[in-house]
């Protein structure tokens, strides 16, 4: 690359001296422009002489020359179009469901809807059906059979909706309920047979689901009055469930405080829950005819005493265990001599029997607090819980009608 510099500018200082020679050759015919001219020439040639020829560096030079053509052949740089705007389509409106025409059956002279699973209200009868926070919260029960709706509907309960698979199965019930729909419009479904079984507790469903709500204290007020019409009063006993976890047993004992019948039963926390679906089966409708308070903690069981019988209030534990039995002086209920103006009687569970909360309430009332047992064949530990309890309750109440026989 030098040894090309060195020949062009030797070249271009020749073609200087050759122009100057044909300048003075020409000068007669022109002397002031000729003299100007080659005044020019020799200082454009001396002006190239003095030009400095450094060493270049070839790999320098190289990338200087790559550079040069990377930025010639690089394109203008161009701002990118704005992006199109998105459009977005506005939601579509809600389609609400259409609902199920409504049946009229004039062989049974009843309305009833027929539900599939796609319809939104199977999902919600489903939820209050096996839901028991939300039973509670709503204050309803879950009746199943036939004898037990028309219970329910003779004591007075509210039906809020009954749920059936088979017609057959309606119209053993049509005349109750076609009452409750004229009176209180509830609402009927037909829901296929298996989603019943599937919705249904108990092992052999019978076909026939009611949702109720529980009994009031207004309708429990109607069913005393009634009974007091019919000369039945209730006895002032008082009947406090402890650990009692099988729901057939605590049904069983709750039918047997409305045969009595027993002011109230109180089921204290810890024990099953007495509006489950098998309990109300094991009570018969006993749950709709005597008042229950349930989940009751020991420290408010003294406000289910009433307040006029306050002061002359006899508590009695049933006790099977014979250790417990000797360590509290248990006497032979048929020995039972001390009644008081109201009786609270504390049975327990056949498996975990009674709590050490209910000894520390008996105890609280000193001598007018009781523990009895049933004294049994050898070999025998213990009797049905219910079977217990019947004893020990038609024991008190003929103990009651002695005592008001000799007041008399």
């Amino acid at each position: 690359m030098f040894c090309n510099i060195l020949k062009r500018s030797f070249q271009a200082n020749i073609r200087n001296v050759n122009n100057l020679n044909v300048l003075r050759l020409s000068s007669s015919n022109n002397p002031q422009g000729d003299i100007q001219d080659a005044l020019d020439i020799e200082a454009n040639l001396f002006g190239n002489s003095s030009l400095k020829h450094e060493p270049v560096n070839t790999r320098e030079a190289l990338r200087k020359n790559r550079t040069k053509s990377f930025v010639a052949r690089k394109p203008k740089e161009t701002s990118a179009p704005p992006a199109p705007r998105k459009f977005t389509a506005p939601p579509a409106p809600r389609v609400a469901p259409i609902p199920a025409p409504v049946i009229k059956d004039s062989e049974l002279n009843l309305e009833f809807v027929r539900l599939t699973l796609q319809d939104p209200l199977t999902s919600t009868l489903l939820t209050t059906v096996r839901s028991r926070k939300r039973r509670d919260k709503n204050r309803q029960i879950i009746v199943e059979g036939r004898r037990l709706i028309q219970e329910a509907l003779q004591c007075g309960l509210k039906m809020e909706a009954l749920l059936f698979s088979q017609k057959d199965q309606l119209a053993l019930v049509k005349e109750e309920v076609g009452r409750a729909q004229l009176e209180t419009r509830t609402k009927i479904y037909k829901v296929p047979q298996h989603d019943l079984k599937t919705w249904s507790s108990l092992v052999t469903p019978p076909g026939l689901m009611a949702i109720f709500d529980r009994p009031s204290d207004k309708g429990l007020e109607k069913n005393l009055a009634e009974q007091l019409r019919l000369g039945s009063q209730p006895l002032p006993i008082t009947v406090v469930c402890d650990n009692i976890r099988e729901p057939n047993n605590l049904g069983s004992i709750i039918r047997t405080c409305a045969a009595l019948p027993c002011s109230q039963v109180v089921v204290t926390h810890g024990c099953c829950d007495p509006w489950e679906s098998k309990a109300l089966r094991g009570g018969c409708g006993g749950q709709f005819r005597v008042p229950i308070r349930d989940d009751v903690p020991w420290e408010e069981l003294p406000l289910a005493i009433p307040p006029e019988a306050a002061d002359d209030c006899n508590v009695f534990i049933a006790e099977n265990n014979q250790e417990k039995r000797e360590s509290n002086q248990a006497i032979d209920y048929a020995e039972i001599k001390g009644i008081g103006a109201h009786n609270l009687l504390i049975i327990g569970g056949e498996s975990h029997g009674v709590s050490e909360e209910a000894y520390r309430f008996l105890n609280l009332v000193g001598h007018k607090g009781k523990c009895v047992y049933i004294p049994l064949a050898a070999g025998i530990d213990s009797l049905n819980v219910a079977s217990a309890l019947t004893l020990l309750l038609f024991e008190l109440r003929r103990k009651l009608n002695e005592q008001a026989t000799a007041k008399d």
